[in-house]
């Protein structure tokens, strides 16, 4: 299957996005599909919301606040950056070293951003604006060059897209090696219907343009993110009236962490590595949160896939808080044991239904 050209709906990215202002409510918390809860928001990012323009925070499109940690000096990307609110906070989390680049293609919307551009800055204490707003589609992100960028962040915009296969290859691009695309969206249980899905009104609610997760793994993968990580999970906020659009479909908001990373596999494979969270990240003191299944204790060795070591290896901003015992000089395979491998049988014995002995071949 094609699943690009499944959730493809238009090469006129600009017109397409256009279509979805148009549509969309007045008030644009009226389709939030994050709420204001614990973990939505990170703890270090919660006190830098006052900083933010009233304005801002009044007009922007959702509640929570998909922020990874460690953003210290990082270059961060924030696409479908709305009225700028997560670009504000992560100025402020990346420092007057950092930068983060805004990229949205309401011009409306960007201009309530860049409104409060100068204000913001001298709220921080920042003597040279640290953000940069670019009124630009998500698709095509050419004025930035490969490789260039820490993290990328979004906010329940990626469904938006008309073209996701591109909006995933361009993140993949522009991301260093071990960089980050770090974000939240809405994901089905189940393909939505073309005929659903192709009406801008669905879209621009953030339901209908939702992709069946495991699509969005596939697509991902082949993009180059090989492990793609769900990080958090909730059940999107519906109403009664938008779930019978989508008959017998379940919504979940995820957080998920991809890391554009040679040193990850498709598959959790068996290094004999371990790790070490030491217990500093800014509202983890106890544990790291590699994934909604996986905590790792601090101050303990943890024996890890390669997907988990690679955060902890050289060029990924997590070796500040993770370290890694071990290195890749012998494989021992799947992590969880092979069980195609492990439990085949012996052909010696072995009979087909006319007792006579099985004859082995390739094909």
């Amino acid at each position: 299957m094609d699943y690009e050209a499944y959730y493809r709906k238009s090469d006129d990215y600009a017109a397409y996005y256009a279509a979805i202002a148009a549509a969309s409510p007045r008030d644009p918390q009226a389709t939030a599909r994050t709420r204001d809860a614990d973990g939505t928001i990170p703890v270090e990012a919660r006190e830098l919301l006052f900083n933010v323009a009233a304005e801002i925070k009044n007009t922007f499109h959702e509640l929570g606040a998909p922020l990874p940690p460690l953003l210290e000096g990082c270059t961060v990307v924030d696409l479908g950056c709305g009225s700028g609110r997560d670009t504000y906070l992560a100025a402020q989390l990346a420092g007057p070293a950092g930068k983060v680049i805004g990229v949205e293609p309401d011009a409306e919307r960007l201009g309530i951003a860049r409104k409060y551009l100068a204000q913001e800055m001298r709220q921080f204490g920042y003597d040279q604006a640290n953000v940069e707003l670019v009124n630009a589609v998500p698709e095509d992100l050419s004025f930035i060059p490969d490789g260039s960028v820490d993290v990328v962040i979004s906010n329940c915009t990626f469904n938006l897209s008309p073209d996701k296969g591109a909006y995933i290859r361009e993140v993949r691009r522009i991301l260093r090696p071990q960089g980050e695309w770090y974000f939240t969206d809405v994901y089905t249980d189940r393909r939505i219907p073309q005929d659903v899905s192709d009406q801008v009104e669905n879209v621009a609610q953030r339901l209908g343009g939702a992709l069946f997760v495991e699509d969005f793994r596939r697509m991902a993968q082949a993009a180059g993110f090989h492990d793609p990580r769900y990080v958090m999970t909730w059940k999107t906020p519906i109403t009664a009236e938008e779930q019978a659009v989508y008959p017998g479909i379940a919504f979940a908001t995820i957080t998920s962490r991809l890391l554009a990373s040679e040193l990850t596999s498709d598959h959790c494979e068996n290094y004999g590595e371990k790790v070490i969270y030491d217990g500093s990240l800014p509202g983890y003191p106890d544990f790291f949160l590699f994934d909604k299944d996986i905590r790792f204790p601090a101050n303990q060795e943890c024996p890890v896939c390669d997907n988990v070591s690679a955060l902890g290896l050289d060029g990924c901003r997590y070796a500040k808080v993770i370290t890694v015992i071990g290195d890749r000089s012998v494989h021992y395979g799947d992590i969880h044991g092979d069980a195609i491998i492990k439990t085949a049988p012996d052909f010696e014995g072995v009979l087909d239904e006319d007792d006579r002995p099985i004859q082995a071949s390739c094909c």
